[in-house]
């Protein structure tokens, strides 16, 4: 979605054309990904901040376009409302201490946003979905003014045939209905992304598959929409369902573009992008001046751009991206972690996930055995849905079948092969210890983002306050909290 998209409508030939380009690269794809050390490199990370804009009483402030003018920062790019941002952080090599320099990185951005946010009397805030948020807020008059967001509005209204309906239950429930994509812009989230090599690639999503629920559970921060409790991680079934674009009475339904995957992978990531062109219309089918086997400046790989563009274009939670900079290379993006609370609770989320990935990979073919495909999906709805509540299914450690098990119990059991892992990724002690203390505490605390607003909300409105007056009081103590850095576990509940 990066590409520069300057147009909002298309003919029955761009989408026969782009169809054609499509399957072209997945033909360059597949011979590149047999070649002999394509893709080999040291493993890296880097990362996607998205953050809300608010003003000084807790209300969205239309303020992006102004922050990205403001700033002149190259990181930064216009979300799809125009209350959020995304700050891009830099790549990191994975040798050393890349988690305290994520850290920096992080706590830089949010420092840079909030002061250029100061001169129009706003802040930044890393969360989830914004407490206050309200149904007035998600009006056509709230997406960013960029033709790819038209543009995309467009094609899935057209897919969809009638307005998109977004209806969830928690301990309160809400249904709303938009003739506009606005609602997915209340979501805000942190992508990781991992540089993978291609070989170990099926292994590695595979994983990241298998642990993804654990690490939600314990990193939720989304416990509210339209001020009304739903779930945890209510933004899993918020995007999901504010761009679906299937038609109702279709003869089969393909997958939501948002999905948490169609099954373990086999053999290849190629099957990932395959999987992709088969199953998804192109929504954007822009063809670049370039054919997709020419290689961009800078590059001797590829270029790829039509099979690019519409992998931005489908949205998993777990997504292979191909990057044709300098000879080209795989990344694994992980995409379920919620924005915030604080710089150094999310780099704990990161810490957790990738220590996890890279310690489960190596015996993945074990696992998968006693796991079919459709309860680790079972697992990643429940853990979003019951956050630290969550029983998940999970294999028996000495027979070869599954029991439910408290994910407590779960992420208790698995912490110490953390460290092993992210050693195995050339991370060193010293750079995660700190980390992997952060979640002790919230695991012996029973605490996440999550749980911290739940309780927060009952405090105020414990205190005689209404709904609306109470999320505006727990917003303010979010923000006074987020400001210390200090891990949510030690967050205080003070009037």
């Amino acid at each position: 979605m990066g590409a520069v998209i300057d147009r909002e409508a298309f003919s029955a030939s761009d989408y026969q054309h782009f169809g054609k380009r499509l399957r072209q690269s997945l033909d360059i794809l597949h011979e590149l990904l047999g070649q002999p050390g394509f893709g080999v490199g040291a493993p890296s990370i880097g990362a996607e901040l998205e953050a809300y804009i608010v003003d000084g009483r807790g209300r969205v402030a239309l303020l992006n376009q102004a922050l990205l003018e403001g700033l002149g920062d190259p990181q930064l790019q216009l979300e799809l409302n125009r209350f959020n941002i995304e700050y891009n952080l830099a790549p990191l090599s994975l040798s050393g201490c890349p988690m305290h320099a994520l850290e920096d990185q992080l706590r830089l951005a949010l420092r840079r946003l909030e002061e250029a946010a100061s001169a129009y009397r706003a802040h930044i805030v890393p969360i989830g979905i914004l407490p206050t948020l309200r149904r007035a807020d998600l009006g056509s008059h709230a997406m960013s003014d960029l033709p790819r967001y038209r543009a995309l509005e467009r094609e899935l209204q057209r897919m969809r045939g009638e307005p998109f309906d977004v209806e969830i239950r928690g301990e309160d429930s809400v249904r709303v209905s938009s003739d506009h994509v606005v609602l997915e812009g209340a979501n805000t989230s942190l992508q990781v992304h991992l540089r993978v090599d291609p070989e170990r690639f099926a292994d590695t999503y595979n994983a990241a598959q298998l642990v993804t629920p654990l690490v939600l559970a314990l990193a939720a921060n989304s416990p509210l929409f339209l001020q009304r409790l739903l779930w945890d991680e209510t933004r899993i079934a918020l995007f999901k369902q504010s761009v679906d674009c299937r038609m109702r009475d279709a003869r089969w339904r393909e997958p939501a573009r948002v999905n948490f995957g169609q099954g373990w992978v086999r053999q290849s990531p190629w099957e990932l992008f395959a999987e992709a062109v088969a199953l998804y219309p192109p929504i954007l089918p822009i063809i670049a001046d370039a054919w997709p086997e020419d290689s961009p400046s800078g590059s001797t790989a590829p270029g790829l751009a039509e099979l690019r563009l519409h992998m931005g274009t489908v949205w998993p939670w777990n997504r292979a991206v191909y990057d044709p900079v300098g000879d080209g290379h795989l990344r694994l993006e992980m995409r379920a972690l919620p924005s915030g609370p604080t710089a150094v609770d999310m780099v704990a989320n990161v810490v957790l996930m990738l220590g996890l990935v890279a310690a489960l990979r190596d015996d993945i073919a074990r696992w998968l055995s006693a796991m079919p495909f459709r309860y680790a999906e079972y697992n990643f709805y429940r853990a979003a849905q019951s956050g630290l509540d969550a029983r998940l299914l999970w294999p028996h450690r000495k027979h070869h079948r599954l029991e439910e098990t408290p994910v407590v119990d779960l992420l208790e059991r698995l912490l110490p092969d953390v460290q092993r892992g992210l050693r195995s990724l050339g991370v060193g002690d010293a750079d995660t210890s700190p980390y992997l203390a952060v979640i002790g505490e919230r695991l012996a605390a029973r605490t996440s983002g999550a749980v911290w607003q739940r309780r927060a909300l009952s405090h105020f409105e414990g205190q005689g306050r209404s709904r609306h007056r109470a999320c505006q009081r727990l917003l303010e103590a979010y923000q006074a909290a987020m400001a210390t850095n200090l891990p949510v576990a030690r967050w205080p509940l003070e009037d």
